[in-house]
């Protein structure tokens, strides 16, 4: 006996959904097998479904078109904070920053290497750290590092720094539509169930057998499906009925072939 399934993705909710409709606007309202009142229930439902997919389809397309610029900024801005940070070093060992590496908060425990840059954390705390221990190394009398210099790096820390506070919030604007669809989801199946129920509890009245009662149901868009062993024995019998008699074969064996017989006559003409 097949069994009745609930949609499992958002493109089956839908196509639920426009089914039943469709069918409802192509019947007479007497013959529509459930409350009245549930027409405008399933417009409805499929309307907000429809429009919260759409919104939430078109956040995670902003998010991912976005993250190639965030990624961008985010290396470009790695890049340079890395060269400074180089040449401050190189400059370092040479015994020409004033001051040495003191302005540049924990960069003189690192032993003369370059900070880790792999995430947005360390990128954007350490630029601040090289921006700021910079200016005030200039303040105090030190002369400015070139290629690159520090104004170029602040300009594409924060060419960074605004990327990934917007990447930030289309992440919550995805989250919030996707926390949305979790519960629209929800209904909507419950919905879907109920409906369904109110339609075959109809039919049952209406059909003569189950077959053209699951006929009918799947009108209205209701999915059934065949359990395991159900498919299995409904293939052994499809191929059963497509096994052909075997045609009884005529032997021409031990049958001479029939060859006419020609008689040759010589005729003789007598003379007296």
């Amino acid at each position: 006996m097949p069994y009745r399934r609930l949609p499992t993705t958002d493109k089956a909710r839908l196509r639920a959904l426009e089914a039943a409709l469709k069918k409802v606007n192509a019947i007479t309202t007497r013959n529509i097998p459930f409350a009245k009142h549930s027409i405008e229930e399933l417009q409805s439902v499929k309307n907000q479904f429809e429009n919260t997919l759409k919104h939430y389809e078109l956040n995670i397309k902003q998010q991912s078109d976005n993250n190639k610029h965030y990624k961008a900024t985010q290396e470009t801005a790695r890049l340079y904070l890395s060269h400074f940070i180089q040449v401050l070093l190189f400059a370092s060992e040479r015994g020409e920053i004033n001051g040495g590496l003191k302005y540049y908060g924990s960069l003189l425990d690192l032993g003369g290497k370059v900070p880790a840059l792999n995430t947005e954390q360390e990128i954007l705390e350490w630029g601040r750290t090289i921006v700021n221990g910079e200016q005030n190394r200039v303040r105090q009398g030190g002369s400015a590092i070139y290629s690159p210099s520090i104004a170029l790096v602040k300009f594409k820390l924060e060419e960074f720094s605004d990327a990934a506070i917007f990447q930030q919030n289309l992440k919550r604007n995805t989250l919030r539509a996707f926390e949305k669809m979790q519960q629209l989801r929800k209904t909507t199946n419950d919905f879907i169930s109920q409906l369904w129920t109110e339609i075959e509890s109809h039919l049952e009245l209406e059909a003569g057998s189950e077959e053209e009662k699951r006929a009918l149901a799947e009108e209205f868009g209701i999915v059934y499906v065949l359990r395991r062993k159900e498919r299995k024995l409904l293939q052994q019998q499809e191929e059963v009925e497509n096994v052909e008699e075997p045609k009884e074969e005529i032997s021409l064996e031990g049958k001479a072939e029939e060859k006419p017989t020609f008689v040759q006559r010589d005729l003789f003409m007598q003379f007296n």
